[in-house]
């Protein structure tokens, strides 16, 4: 009995642009509420929680636009506008580590 190899190939595209879009309204969501805590006057503890909370939301945000900026760069001014973006999520990144280092 002859074995016969196959090579089987497909393609798979996928529309991410409908969990863009509830990611962006969950984001705002818990950035807004966190936002409104804040504002109630909550203990000191708390309320650096918040704001490292805040501040990785951010980090994360800015990370998500670097990558946007990286799959539709063109072009010199392109990367470079891409380039510069990941290098800013890298600082914010950074800043955020050290924000909660000094919470602790």
């Amino acid at each position: 009995m002859a074995v016969q190899d196959e090579t089987v190939s497909f393609s798979l595209e996928v529309n991410v642009e409908k969990a863009y879009e509830e990611i962006r309204k969950l984001q705002t969501v818990l950035y807004r509420t966190l936002s409104l805590m804040s504002r109630l006057g909550m203990p000191e503890d708390v309320e650096k929680g918040i704001a490292l909370a805040q501040r990785l939301i951010a980090t994360i945000n800015a990370l998500r636009l670097a990558i946007i900026a990286l799959q539709t760069a063109s072009g010199p001014i392109g990367w470079a506008l891409a380039l510069v973006g990941l290098a800013g999520a890298g600082a914010s990144y950074v800043d955020t580590i050290e924000m909660g280092m000094r919470t602790h």
